[in-house]
C-alpha cells in the first residue's frame, strides 16, 4: 500500500505513518469514489437525462475530491493517529489528504470508464467510444 501513495513523496520522510493509516486511506477513497459513481451512473443516469452533462459529472467529482479530502483528513488525524486537535496535525496527514484527493479524481474516471456501460442517459461521459 505504501507504494501507491509514494509516487509523490519519498517514504523516509515519514517518520510517524503505519500500515492502519494507508489502509483506512485507501478505503475512505475506495468507497467514497465507489459511492459517487454509483450514484451518478447508476441511479441519476438510469432516472433522468437531467444530469447528463459533462459539467455535472464534473461537479460529482468534485463533491468526491471534497468529501475525501474532509474525511481523510479527519479520520487520520483523530482515529488512526488520535491527535487532539487541528494545531497537532503533522504535515503528513495534510499531504497525505492531498495526495489522496489527487488519486480520488483518478479513480473516479477510471471507476467511470466502467460504470458508464450500466447508465442509459450518462453512457457517454466522461468521453464516448
Amino acid at each position: 500500500m505504501e507504494t501507491f501513495y509514494f509516487l509523490f513523496e519519498d517514504t523516509n520522510n515519514w517518520s510517524v505513518w503505519d500500515e492502519k493509516g494507508f489502509t483506512v486511506g485507501f478505503m475512505i477513497l475506495s468507497f467514497s469514489t465507489l459511492l459517487f459513481v454509483s450514484i451518478f451512473y447508476l441511479l441519476l443516469g438510469r432516472k433522468s437525462m437531467r444530469f447528463s452533462s459533462v459539467g455535472h459529472w464534473f461537479l460529482f467529482g468534485f463533491y468526491n475530491n471534497i468529501i475525501i479530502f474532509g474525511i481523510t483528513v479527519l479520520l487520520e488525524g483523530f482515529l488512526v493517529f488520535e491527535l487532539a486537535s487541528f494545531q497537532d496535525f503533522d504535515y503528513e496527514i495534510w499531504l497525505f489528504s492531498i495526495i489522496n484527493t489527487l488519486y480520488g479524481f483518478v479513480l473516479y474516471f477510471l471507476f467511470s470508464m466502467v460504470f458508464k456501460y450500466f447508465s442509459i442517459f450518462s453512457k457517454y461521459y466522461p468521453v464516448k467510444f
